[in-house]
C-alpha cells in the first residue's frame, strides 16, 4: 500500500463545474478541488476543518516515472512540492506525498501515446487504490509517456492535465524541458507543474476555492492573472514553464504562488 504524506499541479487547464477543467484558445485541462473525480466519496472540500489529511497517490508507467532523489546544490527534489502545498494548507493538514520510488507504483506499458482525460480516468479507474474517507481527501496522479489530446487534436507542448482529483503528467514533454546550459531544469519544471495541477485540483483559481480578491485571467480559465505565479496560463507550456522554473525555484523563492493566490486560500485557512 502507498500512503503518501499528502496533497493534491502544471501545465493544461480547462474548467467546468463537477470534474473537469478546459480552456479555450488552445488551453488544457485542470481540475476542481471538490469535482466528482474517482476518489470522490463526499462532497466534502478539502479546505472543510474536518478534512485533516490530504493524501497524494502517484502511479507511473513502466519507465515514465517521476524525478526523484537528491539535486546538489539543491535539496531533495519533491521539496518545492512538499513547502508550496504545506503553505497552501497553512501546515495545519497532515501531507502525504510520495517523494521516492518505493512509495509509488509502476503500473506497466500503456500502448496509448494520445491520452484524453477519458483515457486517463480509465486509467486512475484501474489502478487507483486510495480513495477519500471521513477527514481524508485524497488524489490521484500518473506519470506517462505520450502526449495530451482533445477535440483539437494531440497537443505536443501540455506537461499535465487535472480534471476532479486526477492529474495526469507527460513525462515525454517534461523531458524536452532538459538543457545543457541549465541541468537538471527538467526536474524543476515536472515540480512546478505538479504544484500548478495539484493546485487547480484543490480549487485554485475560482475553481472551487473563492477569491478574496479578483485575480483570475478569465480569458484563460482558472488562472491567475500574475505572470510571477505558478498558477499564471503560460506557465503550463514547456517553453513558458522552463523560464518560471528556473527565474523562481533557482533563486531562492520557495513558495511561487504569488499573494492573491496565497490570500485566497488563507481565507480558508485562517493563514499561518
Amino acid at each position: 500500500m502507498r500512503w503518501v504524506l499528502a496533497l493534491g499541479l502544471l501545465a493544461a487547464c480547462h474548467t467546468s463545474p463537477g470534474g473537469s477543467s478546459g480552456d479555450d484558445d488552445n488551453m488544457t485541462p485542470d481540475g476542481r478541488g471538490s469535482g466528482s473525480g474517482s476518489g470522490s466519496g463526499s462532497n466534502t472540500g478539502v479546505f472543510d476543518p474536518s478534512v485533516t489529511r490530504v493524501v497524494v497517490e502517484i502511479d507511473y508507467e513502466a519507465g515514465q516515472q517521476p524525478y526523484t532523489g537528491n539535486i546538489i546544490g539543491f535539496g531533495d527534489t519533491f521539496a518545492p512540492t512538499m513547502a508550496n502545498m504545506q503553505r497552501l494548507f497553512a501546515n495545519k493538514k497532515m501531507l502525504t506525498i510520495p517523494q521516492t520510488l518505493p512509495e509509488m507504483e509502476a503500473i506497466g506499458n500503456i500502448p496509448d501515446e494520445e491520452l484524453t482525460v477519458a483515457d486517463l480516468a480509465a486509467i486512475a479507474n484501474a489502478h487507483r487504490q486510495q480513495k477519500d474517507a471521513p477527514g481524508v481527501k485524497t488524489y490521484y496522479m500518473v506519470f506517462v509517456s505520450g502526449h495530451y489530446a482533445d477535440g483539437n487534436g494531440v497537443n505536443p507542448n501540455v506537461l499535465g492535465v487535472s480534471f476532479g482529483d486526477t492529474i495526469g503528467m507527460f513525462k515525454d514533454v517534461i523531458r524536452t524541458t532538459a538543457s545543457v546550459t541549465s541541468p537538471n531544469s527538467e526536474r524543476y519544471v515536472e515540480q512546478s507543474t505538479l504544484i500548478h495541477e495539484l493546485a487547480h485540483s484543490i480549487g485554485l483559481v475560482d475553481n472551487g476555492v473563492p477569491m478574496a480578491t479578483a485575480h483570475k485571467d478569465a480569458t484563460h480559465g482558472a488562472h491567475c492573472n500574475n505572470s510571477q505565479c505558478v498558477m499564471y496560463w503560460l506557465n503550463e507550456g514547456a517553453s513558458d514553464a522552463t523560464s518560471f522554473a528556473l527565474s523562481r525555484l533557482l533563486t531562492g523563492n520557495t513558495i511561487i504562488f504569488d499573494a492573491a493566490c496565497l490570500a485566497d486560500v488563507d481565507a480558508q485557512t485562517g493563514g499561518l
